[in-house]
């Protein structure tokens, strides 16, 4: 064959199978586009509502990640750290007016120190797993989440406990709040109306580092300081990412007989309504006026503060990453390209969980919207 003719079929050749590349290549990409459809479920409906096929997936927290899939109803197609790593999640947070009370700095200022011990306790615990202290631990959240030890041992896997609130922790709420404003959540004026500058300065006055700077000098105390007047404390029921308070709060974590929240003197109860499904309904009660520190999901913190004016402040960092995108187990989903149609629970507009599910699916050319 003539020299010509073989390197004419060789470029044909390569031709070809570069267009097949490209086409692979653009399946990969999950770059043809489509429709996610998505409905407000609280978490610890969604096992079920997956399980009776009243939707084909959701994201959510541990553990109700891991519930499903150590049950064998579900499968993650992805966890939040591939869509944002390290990203924030639950947050401590106070309301304003109690912090501005007569012992109202002081009392706050030693919950942190509580928060912070705690959550001290359970990194060590979790980074020896086969300690006493990593049992204790496994033992309370068993109690806490009323899930089983194979459940919570694999939710312990995929998120981490943290307090500090960092430059990378301020830059992902710059960009959560960002991202409300792009998609309408949050009304755009409200930013100013609030008497903020910008978003950035938003985000900087919100979270009050104050509180965890000033609990590295707080002692323990040998007296309740507030005996009569409780901290009454807001949180989500079985929440694995608000474990610190739990465990804050069991009455053997010092020297057998006093809670980490006792040794700095403080007397702590759960809120009217408390434990809440969602972080909506903490700030909802923190509006109320009774929940005086709560812990829930940085989002909801940041979009009732702005659009419905509710005062408070960040104070802590209760955890990053921890939530994860779940599909039936024999579901023949292997990435988010193959859910487009398909219905997913979230647990409302707030969450952190839309925000990532919403992230995912935009970087994959697709689009969520809500069931009608």
């Amino acid at each position: 064959m003539d020299s010509r003719v073989i390197i004419a079929v060789m470029i044909a050749a390569i031709v070809v199978v570069g267009a097949v590349s490209a086409i692979v290549l653009l399946d990969e990409d999950e770059s043809a586009g489509g429709t996610v459809y998505y409905v407000v479920i609280p978490p610890a409906n969604m096992r079920d509502a997956l399980a009776t096929g009243e939707v084909d997936g959701y994201i959510a927290w541990e553990p109700y990640v891991s519930d499903s899939v150590v049950g064998g109803v579900g499968k993650v197609v992805l966890w939040s750290d591939e869509i944002m790593a390290d990203h924030p999640c639950c947050v401590v947070a106070v309301r304003n007016a109690f912090a501005a009370s007569a012992e109202g700095q002081e009392l706050t200022t030693r919950f942190i120190a509580a928060h912070i011990e705690t959550t001290e306790w359970m990194i060590e615990a979790l980074d020896h797993t086969s300690s006493a202290d990593y049992d204790k631990l496994v033992a309370m959240a068993v109690d806490f989440t009323e899930r089983n030890e194979s459940v919570v041992k694999e939710a312990f896997k995929h998120l981490q406990y943290k307090y500090q609130m960092d430059s990378d922790f301020i830059s992902a709420l710059e960009h959560f709040t960002q991202m409300y404003n792009d998609t309408g959540i949050l009304d755009p004026s409200k930013i100013t109306e609030r008497g903020y500058d910008s978003i950035s300065d938003f985000v900087n006055t919100y979270v009050n580092e104050t509180y965890v700077e000033d609990a590295e000098s707080i002692e323990p105390s040998s007296t309740i300081l507030n005996p009569n007047s409780p901290i009454r404390l807001g949180y989500l029921a079985g929440d694995l990412h608000q474990l610190a308070q739990f465990v804050a709060m069991n009455a053997t974590m010092v020297d057998g007989s006093k809670s980490i929240f006792e040794k700095y003197g403080l007397n702590v109860k759960k809120a009217p309504g408390a434990p809440f499904a969602v972080g909506g309904a903490v700030m909802t009660a923190f509006s109320a006026g009774t929940v005086d520190i709560g812990y829930l999901g940085a989002p909801p913190a940041i979009l009732n503060h702005l659009n419905a004016a509710v005062d408070t402040s960040i104070i802590a960092q209760a955890n990053s990453e921890g939530s994860g995108i779940v599909v039936g187990a024999d579901a023949e989903v292997d990435g988010l390209r193959d859910m487009v149609n398909m219905t997913v629970a979230i647990p409302g507009t707030s969450s952190i969980q839309f925000l990532l599910l919403k992230t995912a699916l935009e970087e994959r050319g697709l689009e969520l919207e809500i069931k009608t």
